[in-house]
């Protein structure tokens, strides 16, 4: 009989003498309380494997991981989901190549009715090379989590110092006709720090066996101590979803309103449908296809119909990394040919998480903008250039209560034909989220 064997039957036979006794049973002579937590683990013993574990004193740091891993399962097995989650995550903090941790911490939050994490963890999982019942069990687990899926909350705030964040020029004169005008302060560049929440909440109620309503609201507020410079929007959505194995398809009507400055500076109303289908295990496409009609109370000559196309491709290169690839489509027509303008935009982003806990998300996107008439002031038709530069932090175990923590810094140059709409703006953004 092989030692490990040997001492795993000890631990049983110790065990289940102590327990007819109503004792706990004592560590053998020569066996470390890490030892003798992983052969009670071993032997079914969830409950005093879990007492040796806790206290256990790891002798390095692959047991020490070894030792949260247990502790995790035991207590999955135990019913502890919420603890199990813990010891994962603290894992994957500093672990998140490690895929079997993932899919465990995966199980977990789909059995607590986390579907969003859940979904997350999955997804990430699908990067690796699984067993092909391991990738069935992923699969079938995604397609549960779909047809359950009722509501969501999410919030989030952050501090967001910028340069510009008017995206004013930061020209003294610009030339019409030849002639050199010199811009009051009012209208150059100017730095300030903003404050940015926003929220939104879905609620998709069961219609039949493959169609869910879909009833949702949002709101995002950018507040500045200089009041003109507040942005402030809101939209809601109605409508109905259809489920698919590989993925879902919607579809309804939105209503929005946006104030800029205080007064209210656009209502808009009309159709909606996205869609979202899984490729294959690594490969998820994405859409959005809206049509809006945009009412300006103040200025009718914006007044029009905005139709925007945005598809999406993810690409999960391992359990840590991500990559995403998105267009950005518009056509908006307007009363005045001047506003008018047709929109094209490419972005690419990355996702990776590091060993020991920080992840990091550079992004870069560049826009064209061409507007359908010339401006009268300027005489020329204004034609635009915007290029962005992001990256966001987050470390996984900088966590509370739900709410993880995160930083990102930006550039961004706006080149136009039309001296005035060029800008530069740089920032950063220091805040928290959560979704529920």
């Amino acid at each position: 009989m092989r030692a490990g064997a040997f001492l795993a039957a000890v631990a049983a036979a110790l065990l289940f003498a102590a327990t007819a006794f109503g004792q706990t049973a004592d560590v053998p002579d020569g066996i470390t309380d890490m030892q003798f937590g992983r052969l009670l683990f071993e032997v079914g013993r969830f409950r005093d494997a879990r007492a040796f574990l806790q206290q256990a004193r790891p002798a390095d740091e692959e047991e020490r991981i070894e030792r949260l891993f247990l502790l995790g399962l035991a207590e999955a097995r135990l019913g502890h989901l919420r603890d199990a989650a813990e010891r994962f995550e603290a894992i994957l903090a500093v672990r998140p190549e490690l895929t079997r941790v993932r899919l465990e911490l995966a199980r977990v939050y789909g059995l607590l009715g986390r579907d969003g994490k859940a979904r997350f963890h999955f997804e990430a999982s699908l990067g690796d090379e699984l067993p092909s019942s391991v990738e069935d069990a992923v699969e079938a687990w995604l397609d549960r989590i779909d047809a359950r899926k009722r509501w969501s909350v999410s919030v989030s705030a952050a501090v967001l110092p910028e340069s510009n964040p008017a995206k004013r020029p930061d020209d003294e004169e610009v030339h019409i006709g030849g002639v050199p005008f010199r811009l009051d302060e009012d209208a150059r560049e100017a730095s300030g720090t903003g404050l940015l929440l926003s929220t939104g909440a879905q609620y998709s109620p069961v219609l039949a066996d493959d169609w869910r309503g879909v009833l949702a609201a949002s709101g995002a507020a950018k507040l500045h101590e200089q009041s003109d410079w507040n942005d402030i929007s809101v939209q809601g959505d109605v409508g109905v979803a259809r489920l698919f194995d590989r993925g879902s398809i919607s579809g309804g009507l939105r209503i929005g309103r946006r104030w800029l400055g205080g007064e209210r500076y656009s209502d808009g109303v009309g159709p909606w449908m996205r869609g979202r289908l899984r490729l294959s295990l690594a490969l998820r496409l994405d859409g959005a296809l809206g049509a809006e009609r945009r009412d300006h109370p103040e200025n009718p000559g914006l007044d029009g119909w905005t139709v925007n196309f945005h598809p999406g491709l993810d690409y999960t290169l391992n359990s840590a990394t991500t990559l995403r690839t998105e267009l950005d489509l518009e056509h908006a027509r307007a009363r005045e040919d001047r506003h008018g303008s047709r929109m094209g935009g490419l972005a690419v982003s990355l996702s990776h998480a590091f060993r020991g806990g920080l992840s990091v998300s550079p992004r870069i996107s560049v826009h064209w903008r061409r507007y359908a008439g010339s401006d009268p002031l300027f005489g020329k038709r204004r034609s635009d250039r915007q290029m962005r530069l992001s990256v966001n932090l987050l470390h996984r175990a900088l966590q509370y209560r739900g709410f993880a923590p995160f930083v990102g810094f930006f550039v961004e140059r706006n080149r136009s034909s039309i001296p005035v709409n060029g800008y530069r703006n740089q920032g950063g953004m220091f805040g928290v989220s959560r979704t529920f």
